[in-house]
């Protein structure tokens, strides 16, 4: 039977071939433009109408506009007592958050009072004059002139555009060189003149012939010094030149401390090193007290801190910074404001949301992670959270009365450090700012720039030392006999000891010997396999147990890497049987939040195992309940060793002894 190709099959049938689904735009509109083909016997349901009762007086409700003027009453200071009222005109009227960036605008729905919305305005930053509506208004009024008051060089730039005469046609550099290279021709008819002598006189003169001789002048003979006069000129002389013990003499062995400028426009150094004898007086009902004696810095800070200025406290690590933070954040409680406390990572707003809250009560936290009691009075969060907020618009920008920024030096960081400007720039101008750093080293140019930014003077406080010793150690062991080498290298005051990387140096060599006398001499792998890497693991650790040295945090650089270490460890058991007991009781309450499929992956399983041999992990790929039972354990000392892979840029404050 021949084939029928599609274009043959189509020919035969009269109406084309059939349609898979009918057109369902062709279908309505034959539907509500030919009434005609409206079914005849079934016309009940072939136009349906709903009444409606009508209410006329509807229409006289309308919404009424916002009052310009509000009562507000006069009262007796002393005794309460209502005097008078008074009519105060409003400035702000109607301004709502979508079309106005002021603090007198009217408030939000409750949804958006704490995350904001992205349709609303920001509230006008601090430092910035602010334009009313008068002056908007002048400045849509004032005519332009096209023709002559339009910019043709930018601003900043050197240069820009030039125009021909038309105000159309550009000028390019190529047309105005061609210009100035090609000359036009003289008209036809127009006769040239020259001044022969003139040319003349010009030549003469060049060659001097025309020049008037100059009278020389009298030369004024030296006066002379006669051989009588040499006494007196030897007395000025002795006059003049100090005698030897007169003249100072620079002592080299003794240099003396050069101090750098103390302040400037925008910022100023407090002086830590007298005591302040009358903080007392200055402050008699503080805001929160602690059970031990304030150091100097954190009184010069809470000080400052009751006079409602900027502060920045630039200390050394464990100096006692959080003093300064949670005084600001007592005060707000005592004045019914409210306060936020950023930190640049998740892990350190956790640990912060435990400790303010046994202290505060009435704390909340807002991360990717966790949002908890976000009306709360004092919030927690991450930087990125806040600057969300400031641009949505935030209803909490209103109370705000103080921003705790923990390790600000992370403004400096390459791909974030923008997140902490934005938020300095945005933030209103009735909010505090609190600082808290212990790696800036130019700390007065950096708080001369926040000042110069917020049009308000920020006080640096800082302190002399470190009170914590920091050594740097260098561990060479491999297990074994050699699980003890471990040479100090940099001392607390910074000194470097060079017998110890003698001995380093040295034991180093060792070792590299007995590997060639033993295998030959083929140098020894620089980086190690990972049986003995393991043994080089359990040596280290084991060597800090027995010098009494964890907890300890380990940093590698990669996840991979941190997950390898730690299996490796799983012959190491740092935990007795009362902290297992504790673990294990106190990771079965928190997994309980998880579905019970969630509570069989194998992340979970692998993690539990870990933590009863006193052993952690805390990276980016570990679940945000794991990081949290991490954390805590690690707080209450069960955790002995912990595993982490960080950028070497910001450390939590944990109980750790090594690094």
């Amino acid at each position: 039977m021949p084939s029928l190709d599609s274009e043959d099959y189509e020919l035969q049938l009269p109406f084309g071939p059939p349609p898979v689904l009918p057109d369902v735009q062709k279908q309505l509109k034959e539907y509500l433009l030919c009434p005609d083909r409206l079914p005849i016997h079934d016309y009940e349901h072939a136009q349906q109408f709903w009444p409606r009762e009508s209410n006329p007086r509807s229409l006289y409700h309308c919404d009424v506009s916002s009052s310009e003027t509000v009562l507000k009453f006069d009262r007796d200071p002393s005794t309460g007592q209502l005097l008078d009222f008074r009519e105060v005109y409003l400035s702000d009227v109607g301004t709502t958050a979508k079309n106005s960036m002021s603090l007198t605008r009217a408030p939000g729905p409750m949804s958006e009072a704490t995350r904001g919305s992205a349709n609303n305005f920001p509230f006008w930053p601090g430092g910035f004059p602010e334009s009313s509506l008068q002056d908007v208004q002048l400045e849509e009024d004032t005519d332009i002139d096209f023709d002559n008051n339009l910019l043709v060089v930018p601003p900043g730039f050197n240069c820009g555009v030039e125009f021909r005469p038309d105000n159309r046609t550009p000028v390019t550099k190529e047309a105005i060189k061609a210009e100035e290279s090609v000359k036009m021709p003289e008209e036809e008819g127009n006769e040239v003149v020259v001044n022969l002598m003139e040319l003349l006189q010009r030549e003469e003169d060049f060659l001097g012939l025309w020049k008037d001789e100059i009278p020389k002048k009298q030369e004024t003979p030296c006066p002379k010094v006669y051989l009588g006069k040499t006494l007196e000129i030897d007395q000025e002389l002795d006059q003049l030149v100090p005698k030897e013990d007169i003249i100072p003499v620079l002592n080299i062995s003794e240099t003396a401390t050069v101090k750098g400028p103390t302040s400037s426009q925008w910022a100023e150094v407090i002086d830590v090193s007298e005591p302040v004898r009358d903080f007392h007086q200055k402050i008699p009902d503080m805001a929160k007290t602690w059970d031990f004696e304030l150091d100097i810095f954190q009184k010069q800070a809470i000080l400052k801190l009751e006079e409602h200025s900027n502060v920045f406290v630039a200390a050394h690590t464990s100096a006692g910074k959080t003093v300064v933070a949670e005084y600001a954040i007592a005060l707000s409680q005592r004045n019914k404001t409210r306060a936020v406390y950023t930190s640049p990572i998740k892990a350190l707003s956790n640990q912060k949301y435990r400790d303010f809250k046994n202290t505060f009560g009435d704390v909340g936290l807002i991360t990717g992670d966790f949002q908890i009691n976000q009306t709360a009075s004092c919030l927690i969060m991450t930087t990125e959270i806040l600057r969300s907020m400031l641009y949505r618009g935030s209803e909490v920008c209103r109370d705000l009365e103080y921003v705790i920024f923990d390790e600000v030096h992370y403004i400096n960081d390459s791909e974030r450090g923008h997140v902490w400007e934005e938020v300095l720039i945005l933030l209103p101008k009735h909010v505090s700012i609190v600082m808290l750093s212990a790696t800036v080293p130019n700390t007065l140019e950096f708080a001369g720039w926040v000042g110069r930014t917020k049009q308000k003077k920020m006080f640096v406080i800082s302190t002399p030392k470190r009170p914590v010793p920091l050594q740097h150690y260098l561990y060479t062991g491999s297990g074994g006999k050699s699980k003890s080498e471990m040479f100090l290298l940099l001392d607390q005051d910074g000194r470097f000891i060079d017998q110890g990387y003698a001995a380093a140096v040295a034991a180093k060599k060792s070792r590299e010997t007995s590997f060639k006398s033993s295998y030959g001499p083929k140098n020894p792998r620089s980086q190690l396999n990972p049986k003995q890497e393991k043994t080089m693991w359990v040596g280290l650790i084991d060597h800090l147990r027995k010098e009494d040295k964890l907890p300890v945090v380990a940093f590698t650089l990669s996840r991979n890497r941190c997950d390898q270490t730690s299996e490796s460890l799983t012959t190491v058991d740092l935990t007795t049987s009362d902290d297992k007991h504790r673990i294990r009781t106190f990771f079965q309450q928190c997994i309980q939040r998880l579905k019970e499929p969630d509570r069989l992956l194998p992340q979970v399983v692998k993690m539990q195992n870990l933590l009863m041999q006193g052993i952690g992990i805390h990276h980016s790929g570990i679940l945000p309940i794991l990081k949290e039972i991490v954390e805590m354990l690690f707080q209450e000392g069960k955790v002995k060793v912990r595993m982490k892979h960080f950028p070497w840029k910001v450390f939590e404050r944990l109980p750790d002894n090594i690094l």
